[in-house]
């Protein structure tokens, strides 16, 4: 198991987070983190609300436990080459590029 510790944010000078204050410390959605506690059968902070500084620097330990993050969108599919597939960005960009070239076509 590698040390991510490096790569996340420095943790804040207070004594009690959100969830959504944990999970942006732990680069985790509140999605994970759920589903975290649910298979491990634990639960961390105060009625789910608040956490302490403690539970946020075991949760950071932990990282390398959570369940890789699965978008909703796409599931993290990959096309027929194996690549990514397209993220709505990407989608839109391409249209607005294929409508500008029918554009063209029809303007001439």
């Amino acid at each position: 198991m590698t040390n991510n510790a490096n790569s996340l944010p420095p943790l804040p000078a207070q004594r009690y987070f959100t969830l959504n204050e944990v999970c942006e410390l732990v680069q985790i959605s509140p999605s994970q983190f759920a589903e975290w506690q649910n298979a491990n059968g634990i639960v961390i902070g105060h009625g789910g609300e608040f956490y302490t500084r403690r539970d946020v620097v075991k949760l950071r330990q932990l990282k390398g436990t959570f369940a890789p993050f699965i978008d909703e969108f796409n599931h993290n599919a990959l096309d027929t080459a194996g690549n990514p597939a397209a993220d709505a960005e990407e989608i839109r960009g391409g249209l607005k590029n294929m409508l500008a070239d029918i554009e063209k076509v029809l303007a001439r």
